[in-house]
């Protein structure tokens, strides 16, 4: 199966009142936190798996809880702390390790992946069109996934890489068209490796997840749950629409696309760094949300002003003119981040379950947010 994104547009605009502080109190978002408590609460219960919500505005919490369990065994409760499995919100911390390595002059965007990775199939495709989905090539994850020659054991970043070296399999010219791949952050991950002389996981925590406050954030390390403290186990229905856990899918492993267990008070730090600035320099930084692909043409099936509307990929983000945002999508595991740049709102949701995007749960929380926004705040903002 391949992992598919889902990627929102969303258009919004505030204003905030010149020279007022705000200070935020209970009864400042009392109303809000009890329409979204009774939207998570429909859905998780202290007998299911659940989800953990942060809205974040102007770097103060205004809502950052956990609803349902982050283990059904132990009856253990999703918390702020409780460490999540990112899925493809991992991307933008391999984007941020392309960019440090950059400032550091160690690479250029505009290289060839042929020059890291000297293999037919690299040459004409280059780190840019890697980040974006436009490189052309195929997908050997999802072709490694689905291979039946790959079954045992769990699969590793250099599986990706031997499978390019032995294969050369493109499915449109490089730069013509966006087509979604983990292959190529996976191999991103791998140039990372080879330029930093770093460990992957050891060159992002230092270069930014420390820079960035992200202190229990970490790379699953040989699918070991017990090396990440408060780890959240994904689950998924069974037929008998029952939870099951889905811990040790062969893919587990791989780092790049996904990979990275973070907490919402880890991730409320992180976007704290990007509104300051604070983990790369002004001219690096402003490459984060600059557009790097034409038109994506993607849509929300769920919210319907985004028919429509242009957005782009950037650095492991969607962007509009007004917005970045990731979703991510993995066995047991739906996650969505808005963050708007125009405004300093941020909404983050993550969960260990496959009912969150089915739900819609993602359009109802945007809906309920945006109207407080709206109305009950209007005079505020």
């Amino acid at each position: 199966m391949r992992i598919i994104l889902v990627l929102f547009v969303i258009s919004l605009y505030s204003c905030k009142t010149e020279n007022k502080e705000r200070t935020f109190n209970h009864s400042d978002y009392g109303d809000l936190q009890a329409k979204l408590d009774s939207l998570y609460g429909t859905h998780f219960d202290e007998n299911s798996p659940g989800a953990a919500l942060l809205v974040l505005y102007d770097n103060k919490k205004i809502i950052n809880r956990g609803y349902g369990l982050r283990n059904l065994e132990t009856k253990e409760p999703i918390t702020p702390s409780t460490n999540m499995r990112s899925a493809s919100l991992a991307k933008q911390f391999t984007c941020l390790g392309i960019l440090k390595l950059m400032e550091e002059g160690k690479l250029s965007l505009t290289d060839t992946i042929y020059k890291y990775f000297p293999y037919p199939i690299f040459k004409n495709v280059t780190i840019k069109q890697f980040i974006s989905h436009t490189s052309g090539i195929e997908d050997a994850d999802w072709i490694i996934e689905n291979s039946t020659t790959h079954s045992n054991g769990y699969a590793s970043n250099e599986d990706t890489i031997e499978w390019y070296a032995k294969n050369e399999v493109i499915r449109f010219p490089p730069g013509t068209a966006f087509e979604y791949n983990n292959g190529t952050y996976t191999t991103l991950a791998q140039i990372i490796e080879k330029v930093s002389g770093m460990k992957f996981e050891h060159y992002i925590k230092t270069h930014v997840f420390d820079k960035a406050g992200m202190t229990t954030s970490q790379y699953i390390d040989d699918a070991d749950a017990s090396k990440i403290p408060e780890y959240a186990y994904r689950y998924e229905r069974d037929s008998l629409y029952k939870w099951k856990s889905v811990e040790g899918h062969r893919m587990d492993e791989l780092v790049g696309p996904g990979g990275i267990y973070l907490s919402l008070n880890d991730y409320a730090n992180y976007i704290e760094a990007l509104r300051n600035k604070t983990i790369l320099n002004g001219e690096s930084h402003q490459l984060i949300f600059k557009p790097i692909s034409m038109d994506i043409e993607l849509c929300s099936e769920d919210l319907e002003i985004l028919k429509n509307k242009p957005s782009f990929y950037a650095m492991g983000w969607e962007v509009t003119d007004s917005l970045a945002m990731h979703g991510g999508l993995w066995y047991g595991a739906q996650n969505f981040v808005i963050h708007e740049r125009k405004r300093p709102l941020t909404i983050v949701m993550l969960s260990n379950n496959d009912d969150f995007f089915e739900n819609r749960i993602v359009d109802k929380t945007y809906s309920i947010v945006d109207d407080y926004f709206n109305t009950a705040a209007n005079n505020v903002y």
